[in-house]
């Protein structure tokens, strides 16, 4: 990232977080450090310096979360980057029983090996986003769903912006089954991605979550997340899934109205991975875990 990029990041999160007149029309601000270590001795610290929401007007929002990234590799030299998002959200009321927002993203995402600069890689994202949401009942029970049109346009190190175009329709539902559970589902349905060295392919998937919480004192929960990311790729016959359980103990602390803070501490007891591609070496079906996270931040509202 470009050390221009880079300041005004890291200064307009700063600003975020410290400026008085800005905490009025702020609608949260989280800053957190997670540290993920694999099995496989691969290391990755994730510095969120700011994610949120400021409120710029009844009908506008605007959105950021600004990552800095170091990842170290058995074997390897040692790699910095940045994770950035931001975006523009613009409510536009109700359509029929849907209310409806137009979303306007940019992404952008680099590494480099943080001796020297060398081996720098960066990508771009400019998405456009309708989404619509509505409340529904279901077995006596209240979920929320979402309809999801996404337009992108992207990049890779600067080539053509066709590397990473593509539109998707998604659907999402959520919500809670008892006290304790929670499920949230979403498909990726009619994905249809551009790369250069595959053309225009179409892709279906799926990325759902059951989440089990059980409070054990007023501040710390033990919860279990158990997900399902599935892809299948017809024209390559390829599919692609992933299976994990992962227990959590985690500590919330309310201090007052407008300020929290959070620890928690994950470890991936189970991650089944699964590959079939017709036609290539890349079929796998093992067994990985051994995924240990920590992280600790902070919230204002």
């Amino acid at each position: 990232m470009s050390n221009t990029i880079q300041k005004t990041a890291i200064t307009a999160a700063i600003t975020l977080a410290s400026t008085t007149s800005f905490a009025g029309e702020l609608g949260s601000l989280t800053s957190e450090v997670k540290i993920n270590d694999f099995e496989n001795g691969n290391t990755k610290t994730e510095v969120t310096i700011g994610r949120g929401t400021y409120k710029l007007s009844d009908d506008y929002r605007f959105f950021f979360d600004v990552d800095k990234d170091f990842i170290k590799s058995e074997g390897k030299s040692r790699k910095e980057g940045w994770d950035t998002e931001f975006a523009l959200l613009q409510s536009i009321g109700t359509l029929g029983d849907f209310d409806a927002s137009l979303n306007y993203f940019f992404r952008y995402d680099t590494t480099w090996k943080a001796s020297d600069g060398s081996g720098s890689w960066d990508a771009k994202q400019y998405i456009f986003q309708p989404y619509f949401s509505k409340d529904v009942s279901l077995g006596g029970k209240d979920f929320s769903f979402g309809i999801e049109l996404w337009a992108q346009l992207g990049n890779e190190n600067d080539d053509s912006l066709k590397n990473l175009s593509g539109a998707e329709t998604n659907f999402y539902l959520s919500g809670d089954l008892s006290e304790h559970w929670n499920l949230s589902l979403a498909w990726y349905n009619f994905n249809y991605y551009h790369k250069a060295a595959d053309g225009y392919q179409y892709q279906i998937g799926t990325e759902d979550y059951l989440t089990y919480s059980l409070p054990l004192t007023d501040n710390v929960s033990f919860n279990v997340e158990t997900m399902l990311d599935a892809l299948h790729i017809p024209e390559r016959e390829k599919t692609t899934a992933e299976v994990h359980i992962q227990p959590q103990v985690e500590f919330k602390k309310q201090v007052n109205d407008n300020f929290s803070w959070h620890a928690g501490v994950t470890y991936e007891a189970l991650n089944w991975d699964y590959k079939d591609v017709k036609g290539t070496a890349d079929d796998r079906n093992a067994f990985d875990d051994n995924e240990f996270e920590a992280y600790l931040g902070f919230t204002i509202k």
